[in-house]
Order: structure tokens, then sequence, then C-alpha cells
């Protein structure tokens, strides 16, 4: 199995890390409206990262360069941005 870094690749990492330092982090015992959130933000977290992996699997079947798996994973987190961004502006 060849490593190759790719976009979503990148993206489940980072994910893993923000998850496995909100478990280990204590400092939100400081601050008692975060503690709630807590558990929404790991199981984001975890399911950002569970996402992530699996397209990045399904996109590196059928896209077989890596310029073009590059261009596609990038435009699918772009729009994937843009949409989380226009959800937060029209809702909250």
């Amino acid at each position: 199995m060849k490593l190759k870094l790719t976009p979503l690749n990148i993206v489940s990492a980072l994910s893993l890390v923000a998850v496995i330092s909100l478990i280990v982090n204590k400092a939100w015992l400081l601050v008692p409206a975060n503690h709630e959130f807590k558990g929404l933000f790991i199981a984001l977290g975890l399911l950002v990262f569970f996402v992530s992996f699996l397209c990045d699997q399904i996109f590196r079947k059928f896209v077989p360069t890596l310029a073009k798996l590059w261009l596609v994973q990038l435009m699918i987190i772009v729009l994937t941005v843009v949409f989380v961004l226009v959800l937060k502006i029209s809702f909250f």
C-alpha cells in the first residue's frame, strides 16, 4: 500500500488530534458552560474523522492520478466549508 498525502487525509488527522486534545485536556472544567458541549464536540470530531477517512479511500479508488485527487478533494473541502458557513449564517 502506497502512502499518499491528500487533503482529506490531513483533515482526518487534524480532527483526530482535536478529539484527542478534547479528551485529554482538563481545562474545560474551569468553564461550566463548556462541559455540556464537550461530548458533542468529541462526537462531531469523530464523525468528521470517519467521514473524511472513508471519502479519502473512495476518492483514491476512483481518481487515478495524485494531481486530480488533490483537486477533487480540495474542491470537496472548500464546498463543505462554504456549506457550513452558509448554514451557520442563515440559522444562527
